[in-house]
């Protein structure tokens, strides 16, 4: 099979991920993918990096009399069949050339947005063959609309490649080279996240625990790695005196790495769909403390692959972050638990199962 992929966000995040993904594990297995995203995105950088063929085209929506010809002639040139879609902006263009060249079309649900009514959105939700969710809130969306019907929607979890995220990759050597880089004490306990920066990412909460979590230990670190738009911003809620012990190394792509480094991991995502950079963070063995939302309590179980606190609550964070940081043995068994559990549940083979048998039943 010949599969376009289209996205229109240029920053990095599970989405991004979640396509690179896919795209690399079905690429091994005899199928050619081809990515065509906006200039300058970081999944450009990246898919070429994997040796993607990509095409960089101006993915707004502004454009899209000039970006649906380049796809129609993309889709016809390279021989695709089927196109799949992963945000707004890109399922316009990518869905009008599917429709204009009769090409079988997928709609990926990354998001947990409410789908709209109006006559435009009905129609171009009603171009897909099939739509892939990638949780059940995200399907339980598509099926509300009422306009959508159920046997076109097929839940897809995201994935965890288990030998990449694997805690035991990495030695005493490695760990103390990557903390001496960082300025990172080797005694230090180190509380970390690997999210891009966003409101619904709730690090706000993470840091406001942390300033008190800091006043009364002195060995606390927090690494916090991801996309930062505002650095500043960020840095101003940290309290002047403790400036030195949070880490911001910004995107990166040594992940396990720096999760190996991490005593606890911790999530406060408000609002999520699939967090990918939670479960590499329970592939590689790291206790974590994820807020108690809908789409974590699907797969996670309280006490036993983690610990919840109150959502959008830093005192309760807080209190959940003292209790582990006093328990060595808990978070080892919540950690051991964790990686079993998520390589059980979403183990990379069986997300590109899935997603080929979908394809393959459109041919």
């Amino acid at each position: 099979m010949v599969i376009l992929h289209t996205e229109t966000l240029k920053k990095w995040g599970g989405q991004q991920n979640r396509v690179l993904t896919e795209a690399i594990g079905l690429r091994e297995r005899g199928h050619k993918l081809i990515i065509a995203c906006n200039r300058k995105s970081i999944l450009t950088q990246r898919a070429k990096e994997a040796g993607m063929k990509v095409f960089e085209v101006n993915m707004v929506k502004q454009t899209h009399l000039i970006t649906i010809p380049k796809l129609v002639g993309i889709i016809k040139r390279e021989k695709v069949d089927i196109v799949c879609t992963h945000s707004s902006v890109d399922s316009w263009a990518g869905g009008i050339a599917a429709l204009l060249t009769r090409r079988r079309l997928v709609r990926f649900k990354h998001n947990l947005y409410r789908v709209k009514k109006d006559f435009l959105t009905r129609f171009i939700y009603s171009l897909p063959h099939r739509f892939i969710a990638v949780n059940s809130s995200a399907a339980e969306i598509l099926e509300e609309t009422g306009f959508i019907r159920t046997e076109k929607i097929k839940r897809v979890y995201g994935a965890v490649d288990p030998e990449k995220f694997n805690h035991g990759n990495y030695g005493n050597e490695d760990k103390e080279g990557l903390k001496n880089s960082l300025g990172i004490p080797p005694n230090a306990l180190i509380i970390g996240n690997t999210s891009g920066f966003t409101e619904v990412k709730g690090q706000r909460y993470l840091l406001e625990a942390a300033n008190k979590l800091f006043k009364v230990r002195d060995n606390i670190f927090l690494l916090l790695v991801g996309r930062i738009g505002q650095k500043e911003k960020v840095v101003r809620q940290i309290q002047t005196e403790f400036r030195s012990r949070v880490i911001l190394p910004g995107l990166r792509t040594d992940i396990p790495l720096l999760l190996s480094i991490m005593d606890i991991f911790v999530f406060p995502s408000t609002v999520e769909a699939f967090a990918n950079s939670l479960i590499e963070a329970m592939a590689m063995a790291r206790p974590v403390l994820v807020s108690d939302i809908a789409s974590f309590k699907e797969f996670m179980k309280d006490g036993v692959d983690g610990v919840f606190f109150k959502n959008a609550d830093s005192v309760s964070l807080l209190n959940k972050l003292t209790d582990l940081i006093g328990d060595n043995e808990k978070c080892k068994a919540l950690g051991e638990t964790a990686r079993k559990n998520v390589l059980e549940r979403f183990p990379l083979a069986k997300m590109l199962d899935e997603t080929e048998d979908l394809y393959l039943g459109l041919k």
